[in-house]
């Protein structure tokens, strides 16, 4: 049996916005469950206990196989492994996943009230689900009707990402899967840079320093932000990018972005080691595959468990382009 659950997320120390990616990308990976949809993060102030820092607020729909209380558990355990310890009642906390219902299933015990009863009283939990499912009802109301009864005062967009998998990866191989060789490609395809240029053109594009040094003149793509992954680049030196020192530092940035500019796509386009680094933050990949090898001395990191949609034949060539299934949860985009 399959059952919809309709989760709140809430954090409030650490890197708020990305234990919350991290909790759902947990969740996602739990057997024979699926994570539907995600809302926008939202700051919200906090509730029941004030004098506490300010919270990122969101909510989620999964579908999953686990019985009920199967699924709480398993959402207490990430709990756990995120750093969550039960101290205080509506007290600052590392992670929060609460349960709020279930479709189809009610239960009123000590370990698990569904509805949840707070829910229809909390614009934190409110707001970020009628993004995501305005229509679900509780209590004989639509969640977008409970919206409407509470204050959307101290319930505000966040400039962070919600998307789990926020990244786009863009590289061409060679049979070996090779990226390059002594700093350069391996290969001139023009039809590989003309793809290159009609993908990102308008977006985002996220290099590293190997990567910013091997563009003509040292110069940033024209007509995209170019965001450089640096621990040990100059400033100086990159006068016209946009430079990172660290993932939070570009999570940020990259919430900031999507806020100002909602719809952009965020690509990353090398080099090796920056691949590795962020592709368990990849969704999708579009690999231009060389059929010749190039004695390479740097690869690209194996993809893991993705499926192939689509592959576009040429001479020489490939474009191939890859899914992680598990990956794919729709964002909310507000109502």
């Amino acid at each position: 049996m399959e059952y919809r659950c309709y989760l709140s997320l809430g954090a409030n120390l650490g890197e708020r916005g990305e234990t919350l990616r991290e909790a759902l990308r947990r969740i996602a990976a739990l057997p024979v469950t699926l994570l539907e949809a995600v809302s926008p993060f939202y700051e919200t102030a906090p509730w029941g206990k004030l004098d506490q820092p300010s919270f990122l607020n969101a909510a989620a729909t999964v579908l999953t196989s686990l019985a009920p209380r199967d699924f709480l558990h398993a959402c207490q355990s990430i709990e756990r492994d995120l750093g969550r310890v039960r101290h205080e009642h509506w007290g600052a906390r590392t992670i929060d996943i609460d349960l709020l219902s279930i479709e189809g299933f009610t239960s009123d015990d000590e370990e698990l009230r569904l509805p949840h009863p707070y829910m229809t009283e909390r614009a934190f939990v409110l707001v970020p689900l009628a993004d995501i499912a305005p229509e679900h009802f509780v209590k004989g109301r639509s969640v977008r009707d409970w919206c409407r009864e509470v204050s959307r005062e101290g319930v505000v967009p966040a400039a962070e990402l919600s998307d789990p998998w926020p990244l786009r990866l863009l590289a061409c191989i060679d049979a070996d899967r090779g990226l390059g060789k002594n700093g350069h490609l391996l290969a001139s395809v023009p039809e590989d840079m003309a793809r290159f240029r009609q993908l990102t053109m308008g977006q985002v594009v996220i290099m590293g320093r190997g990567t910013m040094e091997s563009l003509p003149g040292r110069q940033p793509l024209r007509g995209r932000v170019n965001i450089v992954l640096s621990r040990t680049l100059p400033a100086e030196d990159a006068q016209g990018f946009l430079l990172c020192r660290s993932l939070a530092e570009l999570w940020t940035l990259l919430g900031k972005l999507a806020l100002a500019h909602p719809g952009r796509i965020f690509w990353c386009i090398g080099g090796a080691h920056v691949y590795e680094e962020l592709l368990p933050y990849v969704r999708e990949a579009y690999i231009t595959e060389l059929t010749a090898s190039y004695a390479a001395d740097c690869h690209l990191p194996p993809l893991g468990s993705v499926i192939c949609t689509g592959r576009e034949v040429h001479p020489g060539f490939a474009f191939c382009s890859y899914c992680y299934p598990m990956r794919m949860a729709v964002i909310g985009k507000g109502v």
